[in-house]
């Protein structure tokens, strides 16, 4: 099977006015970035207004737009990336958002699930606290770029930690990744990287003297990199669902290409027949492939398995459950993958 991979961004916030000179500039750095997809997500105005913010959907000189939304209830905590219904989901309650999302069949990923970062001096809590909930998505945003550079910034060390950016991102944390595994023993559940990136205002665009946190730069750093089956046509509807589909399914990877280029990546069966997010019979071996050498480890529902400096490898799982892959180039944390469920013959289907 001869499968299609496209790279996008997530989590990108923008003034839903349609008006706003923002939209431009994100596509211009979409462009220049060669990306194939962005998804946007700007916070739920407080009035609902703006509903022609959903007409920015769409191709735009050969990247795809989708509009969708960061919702919340009225809240710092519980904030979730929603996609699908072309309309705005939240203010509410969270309960409210969640039963809309499951009515309606929406993409949706928790946000920065552990995010929180005293950058301006003071506590900053976005994490999820209903973590009840966290079982009605679609899945979680487990590599967030703002949080990643955030949680180890104050004001004692800003300069320093903005001149070294991105070379110090750490990847992401181990209670969202464990977070992740642990749904991800009982069903399907997708990881994904976001920016969360929002435009510079009140004069902080003249302090980023490196163009840093520039749409253009972002876009360059953190991706999500799906697999289809099916080519992206040129027409919007058909390949929105194209993107859907591979969000739902799983089969996603992300990176921080800033380090080192990761189109080419694979985990699947040797065949080539499954791949992230599909369901494998224990008897089966598995293929990575990388684009660079590198470390790679194998996390499985018991263990780790380490290797170092390896391009292509072929393994066969000792136990059902899922398994996923993560990369790391020269010391850093470059890919994550989403898993593949290994199961016994006897198995039920997830």
């Amino acid at each position: 099977m001869m499968l299609n991979e496209y790279t996008g961004c997530l989590h990108i916030h923008l003034n839903p006015d349609i008006r706003d000179d923002n939209f431009n500039i994100i596509v211009s750095g979409a462009i220049n970035s060669g990306l194939d997809f962005l998804i946007l997500n700007p916070h739920t105005p407080c009035r609902k207004r703006s509903l022609d913010y959903f007409l920015m959907e769409g191709y735009r000189d050969g990247v795809l737009i989708l509009a969708g939304e960061e919702a919340d209830e009225k809240t710092g905590l519980n904030h979730i990336l929603v996609y699908g219904k072309k309309n705005w989901v939240g203010r509410r309650p969270l309960e409210e958002i969640v039963k809309f999302i499951e009515n309606n069949s929406l993409i949706s990923f928790a946000a920065h699930p552990d995010g929180k970062h005293r950058l301006f001096g003071f506590q900053n809590d976005h994490r999820w606290t209903k973590r009840h909930l966290l079982n009605f998505l679609t899945g979680i945003e487990v590599w967030s770029l703002l949080f990643d550079f955030s949680a180890r910034t104050n004001p004692s060390n800003v300069l320093i930690r903005y001149l070294a950016f991105p070379g110090n991102l750490k990847g992401p944390s181990f209670s969202t990744l464990s977070l992740w595994d642990r749904i991800a023993k009982i069903r399907r559940f997708t990881g994904v990287s976001g920016l969360d990136i929002h435009p510079l205002r009140y004069g902080l665009k003249y302090f980023d003297i490196k163009k840093n946190f520039e749409y253009g730069s972002v876009f360059k750093i953190l991706r999500n990199h799906i697999l289809t089956e099916k080519r992206l046509t040129g027409n919007s509807s058909t390949d929105i669902k194209i993107i859907e589909d591979a969000f739902r399914n799983a089969r996603v990877f992300f990176a921080n290409d800033f380090i080192a280029d990761s189109t080419g990546f694979f985990f699947g069966t040797e065949d080539r027949k499954s791949t992230m997010g599909d369901c494998v019979n224990s008897d089966k071996e598995l293929l990575v492939e990388l684009p660079e050498q590198a470390d790679a480890r194998i996390i499985t529902a018991k263990k780790v398995i380490s290797f170092k400096s390896v391009r292509r490898m072929v393994f066969k799982p000792e136990e059902s459950g899922p398994c996923r892959i993560e990369v790391y180039y020269r010391g850093m944390p470059w890919i994550f993958s989403n898993h593949i469920y290994v199961m016994k013959l006897t198995d039920a289907e997830i």
